[in-house]
């Protein structure tokens, strides 16, 4: 098909993952652990959000950005992702930021707020199922990689009815963000952990029913 006769509306979306917590700096897993930002994470955060502004004036064709350029922000009911929302949301000076259930990052259950080299000494069972498939395993009273791929998915059709063809942020977690984009690229999720993005990161979206384009 000729790309100048492409007629499917595109939803620009931003993906940006929270800022930095004690616990990404002390290395612990804490999934819906409900933490804020530390000082780096704010830090993080509003970078981010300069790097927003900049970007989404440059695909208005405007410059300075415009104060109505990004439509809808959506975060993740978690602290960490809220405040960073916030910081983004004064920035670029849009009011309403709407809280998503299925952006939280997957749930660690018993293992929240521990190091692996803690969950490995105290509950060896669980952990060497884990090693040996980390996909389908998961933490006492917590959720696998799949079950988090199920609400990821579940989003992304919320995508479609919801937001199609508007400018969007989206404020997520490491987890989902990165589901997210395998599942544009029709990836299999076992290459959940050949994708990274650091603390405040920000990957840009082009999205139809159809297609997506990732920006690197």
């Amino acid at each position: 098909m000729d790309p100048l006769d492409y007629k499917e509306s595109i939803t620009k979306i931003y993906l940006v993952r929270h800022g930095e917590t004690l616990a990404n700096k002390k290395g612990l897993i804490f999934g819906q652990l409900d933490l804020d930002l530390n000082s780096t994470g704010v830090k993080q955060a509003t970078k981010a959000a300069h790097e927003l502004f900049i970007k989404a004036g440059v695909r208005a064709g405007l410059k300075p950005a415009p104060t109505r350029c990004i439509d809808y922000i959506l975060t993740s009911p978690l602290k960490r992702a809220k405040h960073t929302a916030s910081i983004i949301a004064k920035k670029l000076r849009v009011k309403d930021i709407i809280i998503e259930k299925n952006l939280i990052e997957k749930s660690e259950g018993s293992w929240d707020g521990k190091s692996y080299w803690e969950i490995r000494e105290k509950d060896p069972k669980n952990y060497s199922k884990w090693v040996q498939n980390p996909f389908k395993s998961k933490a006492p009273k917590g959720e696998s990689i799949y079950d988090l791929n199920k609400r990821v998915k579940q989003f992304h059709q919320t995508i479609l009815k919801k937001y199609l063809g508007k400018n969007i942020i989206i404020v997520s977690h490491s987890g989902p963000i990165r589901l997210f984009i395998l599942n544009l690229l029709g990836a299999n999720i076992n290459k959940f952990w050949n994708l990274q993005i650091g603390c405040g990161g920000v990957v840009e979206i082009s999205l139809s029913r159809k297609h997506s384009v990732i920006k690197i």
